[in-house]
């Protein structure tokens, strides 16, 4: 017990790794109430329902990852930085969001017949379009603030923004059984409404931020740092969006729905990787903790992802029958396969956060492109033959194949891990 008291002590005294952990509750949080919607949602709502659904919370994930061009990363690493003019900064980052987005979406809605004419059913009316283009903003706008909170070292405040989210989406989802898809949709966007009310105030108790029209011309010094994080990043979720659009296309939307439960729920093991990033770019201004904080993010991982892996393996096929025993018969070796991703996906991300910390942007918009191109491709053929395990493993193998080069393109490949470990600087030459 005293030992137990002793490591909680130590990890609320580092800020790294109490914001990671911050970070990965947010996640888990999320997932848990998140777990809870789609329960509800796939015992109220058909398969197909929640297959187009995936796919139009997909389509607006894509455009709000887009329209942040990759301002949250940098906020991040800036804010910290430039504090001074915070409230400019934040002004200046939201604006720009709130442009781009409404831009995109309202592009997106103008050729749904090109690019998902399944979804044309669902995005044809006034009422749903605005509901699209108003969520697409929201969601923009929560990823900036994710970006603005964790720079400010209060990632609690993403955990109690996701945590409202996660609640009031869920009460509306029961009083619109009736509107079939566009209930679980406008479910959706009363949760990000409230979600953006309460994430407004926390921005005024982290950063004492007020809302202006006054631009700071220090985002152009971020410029070069959040374009090529905004292009790494889009990599880096491209194959996660796409996925639910090519089975509509070639499979099913039912398989959707079935593809879309299994990823949501192996990207509870995704978010242990993800979460170490934000807090870590926050830290790396201190250059003398900079390999020290390295090597606390490879442990903190394995200490989390290994048994994360076992839980879901032994555990998956019951936690999946609690949708619906349907889930449980086609979506139980997606999510396993899914969750073995989770292995090679963290060295990827651990690797690109040691370089984005470096400001070599164009290592991770290579080493992201890699495995979104080879996981497109490869999906396509394994899709037809295997259905959604298929795009499972092609998943699987384009971050195993490019983990693996980032190992053998090391000076040493085992020396360099243990050096590594220890903290030393002088390891990977990729």
């Amino acid at each position: 017990m005293k030992r137990l008291t002793v490591a909680l002590q130590r990890i609320y005294n580092d800020s790294l790794l109490k914001n990671s952990i911050y970070l990965i509750a947010a996640n888990c949080s999320s997932l848990v109430v998140g777990f809870f919607f789609w329960v509800i949602a796939s015992r109220y709502y058909t398969p197909n329902d929640i297959g187009i659904v995936s796919a139009i919370l997909s389509s607006i994930f894509l455009i709000s990852m887009i329209s942040s061009i990759g301002l949250p990363m940098a906020l991040t690493f800036y804010l910290p930085i430039y504090s001074k003019n915070a409230n400019r900064i934040i002004n200046t980052c939201l604006i720009i969001g709130i442009i781009i987005s409404a831009i995109f979406s309202t592009i997106y809605i103008l050729g749904v017949n090109i690019w998902a004419p399944e979804l044309k059913p669902i995005l044809s009316g006034l009422t749903s379009i605005t509901i699209f283009i108003m969520t697409t903003i929201m969601t923009t706008i929560s990823l900036l603030m994710n970006g603005m909170f964790t720079a400010g070292k209060k990632s609690s405040f993403n955990m109690i923004k996701e945590n409202i989210f996660g609640f009031t989406k869920i009460f509306p989802l029961t009083l619109l059984v009736g509107s079939g898809a566009i209930g679980i949709f406008v479910s959706w966007g009363i949760g990000m409404i409230i979600a953006m009310i309460t994430g407004f105030y926390l921005l005024f108790k982290s950063w004492k931020y007020k809302p202006m029209f006054i631009l700071d011309p220090t985002v152009k010094d971020m410029t070069t740092f959040s374009i090529g994080n905004y292009i790494a990043g889009i990599f880096y979720m491209l194959p996660k969006l796409i996925f639910p659009i090519l089975i509509i296309d070639i499979i099913s939307s039912e398989s959707a729905g079935y593809f879309f439960i299994a990823m949501t729920i192996a990207s509870l093991l995704y978010g242990i990787p993800e979460a170490v990033a934000g807090p870590f770019l926050a830290e790396s201004s201190d250059k003398n903790k900079f390999w020290n904080n390295v090597n606390k993010v490879i442990k903190f991982n394995i200490y989390l992802l290994v048994p994360g892996l076992l839980l879901f393996m032994i555990f998956g096929k019951f936690v999946l029958n609690i949708f619906n025993p349907n889930y449980a018969e086609n979506s139980f070796m997606t999510l396993i396969i899914l969750s073995m991703a989770s292995l090679p996906l963290s060295l990827v991300v651990i690797f690109n956060i040691i370089r984005s910390s470096q400001k070599r942007i164009m290592s991770i918009i290579k080493t992201n492109g890699t495995v979104a191109v080879m996981t497109i491709i490869l999906s396509i053929p394994l899709m037809r033959i295997w259905n959604i395990e298929g795009i499972a493993i092609s998943y699987f193998i384009a971050n195993t194949m490019v983990a693996t080069i980032i190992i053998f393109r090391m000076k040493n490949p085992i020396e360099s891990t243990l050096r590594l470990i220890k903290g030393d600087q002088n390891v990977i030459s990729i």
